[in-house]
């Protein structure tokens, strides 16, 4: 059955006039008044009364016309969710990310840009980098932000989307002012848990080592956070994204340290064979958001 012919039926219907529906409609009167026939031959069933230029539903009319409009106006939901799938206004989005995509503040102001509404459903992650990697290759996120790359990515794509210096986190008690690499041998250093993160530990012992010194890990943590606490606590010495700075505690001094050469690098990668609306329109605000420096 038609649409356009339950469409016409429904407007005739409204309007009790052949002429004002077909004006309505934007065809002549005539093949308005053939699509009605048409209906009711299909259907074999008298629906309107003709009487001289009105028309108005016989009772077979009206109790049709009460299956109709929700039908047409199902339509025109239908029609409306499928221009906002096509826009990236609705949908589930599932995304993975490591601690440093919050700290920076990248991933909340690409939220804050997408302005997800009540169309879109966002679902977060906090995963390793190895660990979202599985994840978007199993199809159960469909954008990871990681440190680390995958080593096949052929059904990968992948963009750099943050680059952040650290900074070295001391006790305030350490009276080192302006520290260098030949300062930090034999002080005390907490770093993440090797076995949660081999790659971040494998970067840090590298600059490390390129800097001439070999730190002494006496505490493993999980996260920065934990790290600093341990900081202040005066148990030790550690690395920090830059974007931290601004709720370090009082107790802990932030200083550059010019001989290490280490930075946190952010990396979006997406399913090459993804094509949805949703995740193209989050990964322009992603791609196109900048970290935001601390105060």
């Amino acid at each position: 059955m038609d649409i356009k012919i339950l469409r016409a039926f429904a407007t005739v219907a409204a309007l009790e006039h052949i002429g004002q529906a077909a004006e309505r409609l934007h065809i002549s009167p005539s093949p308005l008044s053939r699509q009605i026939q048409q209906l009711e031959s299909e259907l074999g069933m008298v629906l309107f009364h003709r009487e001289k230029k009105r028309l108005r539903l016989t009772d077979e009319g009206k109790r049709f016309l009460t299956e109709v409009t929700p039908f047409l106006q199902h339509h025109e939901r239908l029609k409306e969710y499928a221009q906002h799938l096509q826009q990236g206004d609705v949908g589930r989005l599932d995304i993975g990310y490591v601690e440093a995509a919050i700290h920076s503040r990248l991933l909340p102001a690409a939220l804050a840009r997408l302005a997800p509404g009540a169309g879109i459903d966002v679902r977060l992650h906090a995963l390793r980098s190895a660990q979202q990697i599985a994840r978007l290759e199993a199809g159960a996120i469909d954008i990871a932000i990681v440190h680390t790359l995958p080593h096949d990515d052929a059904d990968f794509v992948h963009k750099k989307i943050a680059t952040e210096p650290v900074l070295l986190a001391m006790p305030a008690s350490s009276a080192l002012t302006a520290p260098v690499a030949a300062d930090l041998h034999g002080r005390a250093w907490i770093a993440d848990q090797e076995n949660l993160n081999p790659a971040a530990r494998a970067r840090l012992l590298a600059a490390c080592q390129r800097a001439g010194f070999q730190p002494d890990i006496r505490f493993e943590v999980n996260g920065p956070l934990a790290a600093l606490a341990c900081v202040e606590a005066g148990l030790g010495f550690t690395l920090i994204q830059h974007s931290l700075a601004r709720i370090v505690p009082d107790n802990v001094v932030l200083m550059p340290l010019p001989d290490l050469a280490l930075e946190i690098v952010l990396y979006a990668v997406w399913r090459r064979q993804d094509a949805r609306p949703l995740t193209a329109r989050f990964l322009q605000q992603l791609c196109h958001t900048p970290a935001v420096a601390p105060r």
